[in-house]
């Protein structure tokens, strides 16, 4: 029996997760519960991991101010330093350093440290739930297994975040350049960067020990509650790190294995009427892992509704309109349904910000002024692009286009199919990944991991000014995410000289 006298450090989250009076995700406010408490029983586990979800979504404000929208802030970090989420205007200011390739770059500023300190929580919470796990005498072999398999998978999410942020591609240089520092214990004593290839090698230990434990459970796909995370999930996660990896022929399996475990894609018809409920509830098919919200989780004016929704008075609203890339848009052929999810020009009506012309109706609120609407983390749409990317990368033409004209089919009743071979498919399939994930945080690693550069022009729409930096090459060092000096400062193993150029 270990001895148990460290505190768990979850956030304080009082709260309930609920859409539904009986469909709830209960945390308990474990600053203060010791680690004998928390892993007395089932019951006490799940609540430590329901506190690991929680605190994904949980509004971070401390020294982010209406940044800290939670993990979703990564989101609007990654869109706005792509060249795809255009800036309207400077509104309230926020995200407005992220849009300018500024706030990445400013070691003691709030950003690097609020998104660094955000997963090296949940990393930190996962580890104390795989170090006591075991010690659960009222839970079944099945319990325990699908505890350790979620646990696990949150900890290869958030290095992957890591890993790609601050360090180089993993297939530059055999991957021996700095990466983050690894912790698979609680401990309060600092570690010194890993390489790349050791933090990737960690996350695919990780993943394919969650996709053993999932599978070693009675029931491999449940999800007591829609932010939990189960086999399909396991499988979307090895295909997105095999995908970033270079490793396509990973990347092919596990998302078929993930396509083969998870929901239908959306139809065209989906797409008629008030689509954007596509996209903000978590019991639509695509989704396999998302985040439901409530009344008393909104995070108001901090939320990310609020930075993305202009129906109402919202941040969106005062001027920080998110639209789409105007070329991005007009590549969409007529009859594709993804149309509705932006204001086509000639819809644009004068004077009022949310109809202004080619701005977001994607990722909406689920009612007008409300602020809530869940959030989704992965989609199995995201499958078939990952599937198709691999294969055309792989040079397996025929498997690339055959993934895609399936998946075009559901969003474009008139396409006819692809014909392009090569390049031009690998820029096709591309292409339709950008317009599929928009707004869920994918752009900016995407443009790194291919290492395509960033391009931004005033005829895509692109305010100019705001957007400060306009074109980057492929290995300019301002790819890299500055290491935070809150850590340099804090960790004996690392100093000023590890950080990033």
């Amino acid at each position: 029996m270990k001895i148990k006298k460290i505190l768990l450090s979850f956030v304080v989250l009082g709260l309930m997760l609920s859409s539904c009076e009986d469909d709830f995700l209960e945390t308990a406010p474990t600053d203060a519960l010791s680690a004998d408490v928390m892993f007395d029983s089932y019951d006490g586990a799940q609540l430590a991991l329901n506190g690991i979800y929680a605190r994904m979504f949980y509004f971070d404000g401390d020294g982010l101010g209406h940044h800290g929208a939670g993990y979703f802030g990564n989101y609007l970090d990654m869109d706005k330093m792509g060249e795809d989420m255009i800036r309207w205007d400077r509104g309230y200011g926020w995200y407005t350093g992220q849009y300018g390739w500024l706030s990445h770059r400013i070691a003691d500023g709030s950003i690097p440290a609020g998104r660094w300190l955000l997963f090296y929580e949940l990393i930190n919470n996962a580890n104390i739930i795989l170090l006591y796990i075991d010690d659960m005498e009222d839970a079944t072999p099945s319990q325990r297994n699908n505890v350790k398999a979620q646990a696990l998978v949150v900890r290869a999410l958030s290095y992957f975040w890591l890993v790609q942020r601050h360090g180089i591609p993993i297939h530059i240089d055999g991957g021996n350049n700095p990466g983050v520092p690894i912790y698979t214990e609680p401990t309060q004593e600092g570690n010194p960067r890993s390489s790349v290839a050791e933090v990737y090698a960690l996350i695919d230990q990780d993943i394919e020990d969650a996709i053993n434990y999932f599978s070693a459970t009675t029931n491999p796909m449940a999800q007591d509650h829609p932010s939990h995370t189960n086999l399909a999930v396991a499988y979307g996660l090895q295909a997105r790190v095999a995908l970033a990896k270079h490793d396509f022929g990973t990347a092919i399996s596990a998302a078929d294995e993930a396509i083969a475990l998870s929901g239908s894609l959306f139809s065209p018809g989906d797409f008629a009427e008030n689509p954007h409920r596509l996209f903000n509830d978590a019991g639509q098919s695509e989704w396999m892992w998302g985040v439901r919200i409530n009344d008393e989780q909104s995070a108001i004016y901090a939320s990310f509704q609020s930075h993305m929704d202009a129906r109402f008075m919202s941040y969106a609203s005062l001027g920080n309109q998110a639209l789409i890339n105007h070329e991005l848009y007009d590549n969409m052929a007529p009859t594709d349904v993804r149309r509705n999810l932006w204001v086509a020009p000639e819809d644009h009506i004068e004077d009022d910000g949310f109809y202004m012309a080619y701005n977001n109706k994607k990722m909406l609120s689920r009612e007008v002024g409300s602020f809530v609407g869940d959030l989704p983390i992965m989609r199995v749409a995201e499958m078939y692009l990952i599937k198709a990317e691999a294969a055309a990368r792989a040079g397996q033409d025929g498997v690339a286009q055959e993934t895609l004209n399936e998946f075009v089919a559901h969003r474009d009743p008139a396409f006819a199919g692809t014909t392009n071979t090569g390049d031009a498919l690998i820029d096709e399939i591309m292409t339709h990944r950008r317009i599929e994930l928009w707004g869920e945080g994918h752009r900016f690693l995407d443009l790194k991991r291919t290492e395509t550069p960033l391009d931004r022009r005033e005829e895509q729409g692109h305010n100019m000014g705001l957007a400060n930096i306009h074109e980057v090459d492929p290995g300019d060092p301002r790819w890299e995410w500055l290491i935070p000096q809150d850590e340099i400062d804090a960790n004996d193993a690392i100093s000023s000289g590890d950080q990033n150029p």
